[in-house]
């Protein structure tokens, strides 16, 4: 029998629906188990293979180097590493230790042969070319769907209708209400209350703590954090959001679908979510909760409290890379940068009485339902009704974004010719102001140096 007391295994997964859904982890972990390996042996990531941040790849290398192991165990060189790159980082610490890559569908790597290491990087290649042509292709189809404006997957409230989605007016469990009427009612709840937790208690008190099996679609969500996230679907109101999580390729455009609310609810839900809605308890008092940003990994940074002599320091933190920023320099940077450009800015804004510009997809719009009325063709009301919703949509929104800019303008102003006005204001004061008027901060560190970039919402 092999000695695998100096041997540990190693498999991964690109995403959470492959281990929860295709059961990839699980099966992979599987084999290393019956390999001989203890679970005390295997590492594993949910990440992509590209990636040299991975938690369990890079303890791997740590084991490595502290010349704990000599081989290591993989299901296929692709579940080790998709990076040609990262390949050469990992093969120079495997040939400096003398440590061996087996495969568990045959073979394994001598790295001490030029052959080798040649076969290694031939490898490595394909392996980044399956990578590369998977990215590609997932990249393919979904600017497909976006320039027709079709709709991946449907929300509760809503059932999905070919390539877009429609109201779902299915019954709701035992109750004489349809999905959408359940729908419609977890939203007016929440405006009410403005709690999430809240919210969700009461529709739990009267439908049940159970979410229905199947499709998500089908029920509303007992996590208050995807609770939220449904909130914030701009599918609600007729409209398509694509890339929510990625600030920098994030689009809302408009639908054919008609919505369960209007575009004005929309976006007083938005308002009352970053006005109240906490989603941790160490995010009390964060002014720049939701809007901040980590440059790197274009992902939402959260607060963090870490204590030292007695004091209290606040801090925004990236889960991802780990990247930490003082909150009050973050918070200090928005204030000057709204100060000295908020005139400017405000100027920039329409004028109270401005009333909301046409764009040129409302008027060929307008032009195209004239046409089809003028045609006198019954087969066409449907085409005709779906049309007129559509720009229906489009003009609310463009009408709502009117009166929000004038609003901001007005904070601008006073804010401009004010001195002190920021240093009167509470940290909830500055949460609801930072929200009107900043649409991110994004964050960086440079050495010892911390780097901010401000947009707002113009």
């Amino acid at each position: 029998m092999q000695d695998l007391s100096k041997a540990l295994g190693y498999c991964r997964v690109s995403t959470q629906r492959q281990c929860t859904e295709g059961h990839g982890l699980e099966r992979y972990i599987d084999q290393l188990k019956r390999y001989g390996l203890t679970d005390e042996q295997i590492h594993w990531d949910i990440e992509s293979g590209a990636s040299e941040t991975r938690r369990g790849y890079n303890k791997v290398l740590e084991l490595v180097r502290s010349r704990q192991i000599k081989t290591i165990v993989v299901p296929c060189f692709d579940r080790f590493t998709r990076s040609a790159l990262g390949w050469e980082k990992a093969r120079e610490e495997l040939q400096k230790y003398e440590v061996e890559l087996l495969f568990l569908d045959g073979g394994s790597l001598d790295l001490e042969t030029p052959e080798g290491v040649f076969t290694s990087r031939i490898l490595a290649a394909m392996a980044a070319q399956v990578r590369d042509k998977n990215k590609y292709n997932a990249l393919q189809g979904a600017k497909y769907f976006r320039s027709q404006r079709k709709i991946y997957k449907a929300i509760f409230g809503f059932e999905k209708n070919g390539d877009t989605v429609r109201p779902n007016f299915n019954q709701y469990r035992d109750t004489n209400k349809t999905c959408a009427d359940v729908a419609r009612e977890c939203i007016d709840i929440f405006l009410k209350s403005g709690e999430l937790t809240g919210t969700i208690r009461r529709l739990v008190e009267k439908y049940g703590s159970d979410r229905l099996e199947g499709k998500k679609y089908q029920d509303f969500s007992r996590d208050i954090s995807t609770f939220g996230r449904w909130l914030s679907n701009p599918q609600l109101c007729g409209l398509i959001c694509y890339y929510p999580t990625v600030p920098s390729k994030t689009q809302v455009v408009e639908s054919g679908h008609q919505g369960i609310i209007s575009v004005e609810k929309f976006e007083l839900i938005q308002k009352k979510i970053a006005m109240g809605y906490v989603p941790r308890s160490n995010e009390r008092n964060n002014p720049l909760c939701g809007i901040a940003w980590c440059e790197t990994c274009q992902l939402k940074m959260v607060k963090n409290l870490t204590h030292a002599r007695g004091k209290v320091y606040e801090y925004l933190r990236c889960c991802n890379c780990g990247l930490l920023i003082r909150l009050e320099i973050a918070i200090a940077y928005c204030i000057k940068t709204l100060t000295q450009k908020a005139e400017l800015i405000a100027n920039s804004y329409p004028d109270e009485e401005m009333s909301a510009i046409v764009s040129n997809e409302a008027m060929e719009l307008q032009r195209q339902i004239l046409d089809l009325k003028r045609k006198n063709d019954l087969d066409l009301e449907g085409a005709i009704k779906a049309k007129e919703q559509r720009l229906e949509a489009m003009l609310r929104s463009s009408e709502v974004e009117t009166v929000s800019n004038s609003n901001r303008a007005k904070i601008l102003k006073t804010a401009a010719a004010t001195p002190g006005f920021w240093e009167e204001m509470t940290r909830h004061e500055l949460t609801v102001l930072f929200y009107e008027l900043i649409d991110k901060i994004v964050c960086a560190s440079l050495g010892e140096e911390q780097a901010f970039a401000v947009s707002f919402k113009i």
